[in-house]
């Protein structure tokens, strides 16, 4: 009797208290079930705890890195009468499309010297594997040891290269000849033509050694100038890109 009235004691005790804070059976049962949802993850947790964040990469890329040909190119060669130094740059200048322009400076041992500046195209599709074609202007000044006798000449300059194409014999051979006639030649000179004729071989990947002939003559009034008619060593060095 008395564990009988205990346990009623008990009953009325859990089912009185939360009827009188405002709360029905039916609260208290929907109230457990909320605090087990809370204390339950949801999917959406579960997922951002399980996302891997990956650190990002930024990837830099150099324009200059993709051009793999050279960009400046000097040259230098000697005969036993002559000798001459370029620059050559594997790019557009004064707003044109051209390929490449070149200067040099000649100067021989009678003291006749000689400025050329050229502004090659490359002339494109060509039909044999390792073959260049190239024209464009030269504009060649003589600056000549007779008194008064300095020229100006706008030349057409053609010149062509082959590379052969044999991985152990890498050779290259190159010519190439510019004409200014009379009409377009000032000074007292009334034509200047220019050729040479050159086989080369690579040193290193951007050293390249050549021997060759070349042929310069200004036809002027007093009589011919042959600035350089020898055969010559030469060597090319190119700043690889």
């Amino acid at each position: 009797m008395i564990r009988t009235s205990k346990l009623g004691i008990i009953f009325f005790l859990f089912v009185s208290l939360p009827a009188y804070a405002g709360a029905s059976l039916e609260d208290i049962e929907n109230s457990l079930d909320s605090d087990s949802v809370k204390n339950e993850p949801t999917d959406d947790v579960q997922i951002e705890k399980t996302r891997v964040v990956r650190p990002s990469v930024l990837v830099v890329r150099d324009s200059d890195a993709d051009n793999t040909g050279s960009d400046t190119t000097y040259q230098f060669y000697s005969s036993d009468k002559a000798a001459e130094i370029s620059y050559i740059k594997a790019r557009p200048v004064l707003g044109l499309n051209n390929d490449r322009a070149v200067v040099s400076f000649l100067l021989n041992e009678e003291r006749d010297n000689a400025v050329t500046a050229a502004i090659m195209f490359d002339v494109a599709p060509v039909l044999l594997t390792g073959l260049e074609l190239s024209f464009g202007p030269k504009l060649i000044a003589g600056l000549l040891s007779i008194e008064n006798a300095d020229v100006i000449g706008f030349a057409a300059s053609v010149e062509a290269a082959y590379s052969v194409p044999i991985n152990k014999f890498p050779a290259r051979l190159s010519t190439g000849f510019s004409y200014a006639p009379d009409v377009l030649t000032f000074g007292q000179s009334d034509r200047i033509i220019d050729w040479f004729v050159r086989f080369g071989l690579p040193l290193t990947k951007n050293i390249e050694a050549f021997v060759g002939a070349r042929y310069i003559q200004f036809d002027t009034r007093p009589g011919e100038r042959k600035l350089d008619q020898q055969i010559h060593l030469g060597v090319r060095w190119s700043s690889k890109r």
